[in-house]
């Protein structure tokens, strides 16, 4: 009879393990391709890093909110419930998008996800935490954060897949449906007799202390203020870094993850009993691989240190949930607080990122204060595994802390400290700032009167450029060019007075390339990874690309596309046009001089002269420097957006500057730098002198725009330039 009910408790156990590994799994895949996606639609609609930040930290503040509370209802009426009403919800609210399509809608739903989070993990632990036995918990927490980080690891992978065509509608469909699964795995498998309330514990509990409870919260928090900072803002680094496609930039995100997955079978069963050393070496392994993350700049490097990162993390994560789970009976309200912790750092991470990217303007140096400041969250734990591991007095264990963390701390202000010979930060007046917007890093360098007049001036240009951005880019739907888009080959449409203008610019320039520089190249452009399509693709679309094809109503100032499936694309021109805009709005705030930067194209102004740096396209550094005043600095290369295939044997780039002659990608250059008195027209004569290569490219400067400058590199990286181009 005893061996019966032993049996059957084991069982019991079984299925618990399995419904709640199962249900983990795929709400986590679910909210981890969503929460991927997010950061790529708010480059593609170009919302600034504090906004993107802000929108995290709501949801790390609806985690942090629900789940004390999430734990101690699981203590109350066990945890069938709780997990049953988050799943629900998950369920019903990725829906809402499909009636009200918005970023309000969608950082709701966001937010609802954060609460549906933080209600399923810290309930899920809890009653794994209450179900195994405590020589077997390190290996159940391993077995969970595997099944955890497997799902991390194939979300972003499925959301960059999923997000190939920037539709919002696939990704939400499968988050739902991946909700909805996980309430139908609860309410089958889960036993309604499940509890969080450990039987293996003494009365007493364990030795454990309230300042060791405190420190290991207190560590826990420094590790997810990296991740939360790391979820929102490496993905803007790895594109703005790499400049590659969905498909591989989600796989670099998820290295972690994979390592993660392949470091947890080992570290699990290496440690059956959890140490507080454990946890501190695998925190400070992944700190400072997060540091080292921060400074990259290849593939390769991004790969390996998110590997290590990885690691560590595989390391510290089973024995750190191990410990929590031995500090009382409660296993509810342990890993209700212990996500309480998470939350903190969760939302604080974020918003540091934010004000980070402003500060320091690099998106790498975010990553890496928040490096430092989670090391530096260890050293409380790592006085408690001194303790245990050498048995020192107390005392003497938190002096060593603490000289470790003063080192920390003085690394880290030297490290962010500003470079004292940085002439523009030295220099009185001037002012810098950072922020992603336009789909790219922009920074402005502004001469200002005060420190208030710049930041006046900064913040109103920034919602200049995105607002300029939203009417002018294709991919938004309510923007001018979005909707002529759409209306393609059916009826008019009125754009904005600021579309109209530049459509009208757009269309002259033109017809005096010969077709050489179309917007209407769009209609393959606009496609998802268009430049890595079969070749056919492109020919395909050969009759929909040709300018004279867009329909111009003067009277009513109307636009109208010809034919269906034409589409228009500004983007060889567009950014020198917001570059401009910012310029004049400047100005008109009483800025005397500076420079307004969006991913490495300029325009300088003011009464002194900017030495501008010109990049080469095959190395990683500048080809050399050119002084200019009241210029547009702007390059196109094949550098930018890119694959290499094989062809007969050969290598060959297939890039995003397509030839409208031949719908292939141009190939009489590979790099372009054209100076102009303007913005707009050195982005335009870029793009069609890199089609047109150094010796027609000479010729039409000479014949149309004599007192502008341009400068070639060949496919065999030799240097053309005009005969006025800056020595």
């Amino acid at each position: 009879m005893k061996n019966n009910h032993t049996k059957e408790n084991s069982a019991n156990k079984r299925l618990i393990l399995t419904a709640i590994l199962s249900s983990g799994f795929i709400s986590t895949l679910g909210l981890g391709l969503f929460s991927f996606t997010l950061p790529l639609l708010s480059l593609d609609e170009k919302i600034s890093g504090v906004w993107l930040g802000t929108a995290f930290a709501g949801y790390y503040l609806a985690k942090l909110l629900v789940a004390p509370v999430s734990g101690m209802l699981a203590d109350r009426i066990g945890p069938r419930l709780p997990l049953l009403l988050a799943a629900l919800v998950g369920t019903i609210a990725p829906l809402i998008y499909f009636f009200y399509q918005s970023l309000t809608i969608l950082y709701a739903i966001q937010f609802t996800m954060g609460l549906v989070s933080g209600l399923i993990k810290p309930v899920g632990l809890a009653a794994l935490g209450a179900t195994g036995e405590q020589d077997r918990l390190s290996r159940w927490f391993a077995l969970h954060a595997l099944v955890f980080n497997v799902a991390l690891f194939i979300g972003p992978t499925l959301g960059g897949y999923l997000y190939l065509n920037r539709s919002m509608e696939p990704i939400l469909l499968v988050l739902s449906g991946c909700m909805g699964l996980t309430a139908i795995i609860v309410a089958i498998m889960l036993p309604k007799d499940t509890h969080t309330h450990s039987r293996d514990m003494g009365a007493e509990g364990n030795s454990s202390t309230s300042f060791d409870a405190v420190a290991l919260f207190l560590a826990i928090t420094g590790r997810t203020l990296g991740i939360g900072l790391m979820v929102t803002f490496y993905p803007v680094l790895l594109v703005t870094t790499l400049g590659r496609s969905g498909l591989v930039i989600g796989a670099v995100f998820a290295v972690p993850s994979l390592m993660v997955c392949i470091g947890l079978p080992f570290f699990g069963r290496l440690n059956n009993v959890p140490k507080p050393m454990t946890v501190v070496l695998g925190m400070l392994v992944s700190a400072g691989a997060l540091f080292a993350l921060g400074a990259c700049r290849e593939m390769w490097q991004f790969v390996f240190f998110g590997s290590v990162m990885g690691l560590g993390a595989a390391l510290s994560i089973p024995s750190s949930m191990a410990l929590a789970s031995g500090l009382t009976r409660s296993q509810g309200r342990v890993f209700g607080a212990a996500h309480f912790a998470a939350g903190i750092g969760f939302l604080i991470g974020p918003l540091l990122g934010g004000l980070t990217v402003q500060n320091l303007h690099a998106v790498g140096p975010a990553l890496q204060v928040a490096a430092v400041i989670g090391a530096c969250a260890c050293m409380p734990l790592f006085s408690s595994a001194l303790r245990d591991k050498f048995k020192w007095g107390k005392g003497f264990s938190f002096g060593v802390a603490i000289f470790c963390t003063l080192l920390l701390g003085g690394f880290g202000s030297v490290q962010f400290s500003p470079v004292p010979g940085d002439s523009v930060a030295a220099e009185s007046g001037l002012y810098r700032y950072t922020d992603v917007a336009m789909g790219t890093v922009v920074k402005l360098t502004l001469k200002a009167d005060s420190q208030k007049a710049a930041d006046d001036a900064s913040r109103k240009v920034l919602a200049l450029m995105r607002l300029l951005q939203q009417d002018f880019d294709f991919r938004d739907p309510d923007g001018s060019m979005g909707r002529i888009n759409r209306a393609a080959g059916k009826y008019w449409v009125t754009p904005s007075a600021r579309s109209y203008a530049l459509l009208g610019r757009t269309l002259a320039f033109s017809l005096e390339t010969g077709g050489v520089f179309d917007p209407t190249i769009g209609a393959l452009t606009t496609l998802p990874l268009f430049y890595v399509l079969d070749e056919t693709i492109g020919q395909s679309k050969k009759k929909l690309v040709d300018y004279r094809l867009v329909m111009v109503d003067e009277a009513g100032k109307r636009i109208r596309l010809k034919k269906k499936g034409m589409s228009l694309d500004m983007g060889g021109i567009a950014k020198g046009t917001i570059i401009d805009a910012a310029v004049r709005l400047l100005k008109a705030q009483g800025i005397r001089a500076g420079i307004v930067e969006a991913g490495g194209d300029f325009y300088c102004f003011g009464d002194r002269d900017w030495t501008i740096g010109i990049r080469h396209p095959r190395a990683k550094k500048l080809y050399g420097t050119v002084v200019v005043r009241e210029k547009g600095v702007c390059g196109s290369g094949d550098y930018e957006q890119f694959v290499t295939t094989e062809n007969h044997g050969k290598s060959q780039l297939q890039h995003h500057i397509i030839d409208p002659s031949n719908m292939e990608s141009a190939d009489k250059s590979v790099g372009v730098t054209v100076i102009a008195e303007n913005a707009e027209k050195a982005d335009s004569l870029a793009t069609a002198l890199f089609i047109m290569g150094p010796k027609k490219g000479r010729a039409f400067m000479r014949e149309h725009y004599q007192h502008d400058s341009a400068l070639w590199f060949t496919p065999d990286l030799s240097v053309v330039v005009t005969d006025n181009f800056p020595k």
